[in-house]
């Protein structure tokens, strides 16, 4: 029963990070690459999902890690957007995920 709830969950998580590297602005991509998103937890079980922005990914202009996806966020508030986009439908999917499992 929680196996489907949190597969519903990563669901969203990936829609999240999709919408946010389709509104994020682009110049290099480097920003809208560094949009992932991380499973984690207690002995590394994916149970709690993050989607984040920054890091990991080199900016070709500044041979850089992104180290400026907050700054972009504050101004452009792609991920908040994103967020707002899925957070609607999260517990409806997640109810409708477990009432199935259970049947």
């Amino acid at each position: 029963m929680l196996d489907a709830a949190y597969e519903q969950l990563d669901m969203q998580a990936e829609l999240m990070k999709g919408i946010w590297q389709v509104i994020a602005p682009v110049d290099t991509g480097s920003y809208r690459d560094s949009v992932r998103k991380e499973r984690g937890g207690i002995g590394k079980s994916w149970r709690v999902v993050r989607v984040r922005a920054g890091g990991y990914v080199t900016n070709p202009k500044t041979g850089r890690l992104v180290d400026y996806a907050v700054i972009l966020e504050y101004k452009y508030h792609c991920g908040e957007r994103a967020w707002q986009q899925v957070c609607g439908n999260i517990e409806a999917l997640i109810r409708r995920a477990v009432v199935s499992a259970v049947k």
